[in-house]
């Protein structure tokens, strides 16, 4: 696993032994890369369910102004940690080791607002339905941004369709992501 493209092109990654953390491929970030043309010019990037750190660091050398992380299994922090020194975007990146759905709340209380927001969880968590409310009841994405998610099966609309667009939806091995697009609320 490595960053693909940018300032810390070729940085290679590393994970935590065995199957707890599912690091997202090569194939994936540079299909979303491709997908919102390629590199981000400044904005913010949030990455939940972070693990490595591959999509946050991914975005941060792609141009990305700044990152925020969510993580809290504690030898994913460590990895996250090292690679974000690693690819020497540790001064852009803020890692915050929380809980997914506390994470959210305290960013929506602070009035937080990305560019780019990538939610990639344990498929087996079942946490799409509270995360995505989340994301759309704090405003956390911003208008003309961008929501990738991972997941195992195609998103259920139910878990959205308040809140976002789906905009594509592609599979990947296993997985399925899909891009999503906030709608416009008064």
């Amino acid at each position: 696993m490595r960053i693909i493209a940018g300032t810390a092109k070729r940085c290679r990654l590393v994970a935590p032994p065995g199957l707890t953390t599912r690091p997202t491929s090569d194939l994936v970030r540079g299909a979303a890369c491709s997908q919102i043309g390629g590199f981000l010019n400044g904005g913010s990037v949030l990455d939940l369910c972070a693990g490595t750190g591959a999509v946050a660091l991914e975005m941060l050398s792609r141009g990305a102004e700044r990152a925020v992380a969510v993580e809290n299994d504690p030898t994913a922090l460590h990895c996250l940690r090292d690679n974000a020194v690693h690819a020497r975007l540790q001064d852009r990146l803020d890692v915050r080791a929380l809980d997914v759905v506390a994470a959210l709340a305290r960013m929506a209380a602070a009035g937080e607002v990305y560019s780019l927001v990538w939610f990639d969880p344990p498929w087996a968590a079942g946490l799409e339905g509270a995360v995505l409310g989340a994301l759309g009841r704090g405003n956390l994405v911003r208008q003309g941004g961008d929501l990738f998610v991972e997941s195992a099966a195609p998103l259920d609309a139910a878990h959205y369709d308040s809140w976002f667009s789906l905009v594509d939806v592609r599979r990947y091995g296993a997985g399925h992501l899909s891009r999503l697009e906030p709608l416009e609320h008064p």
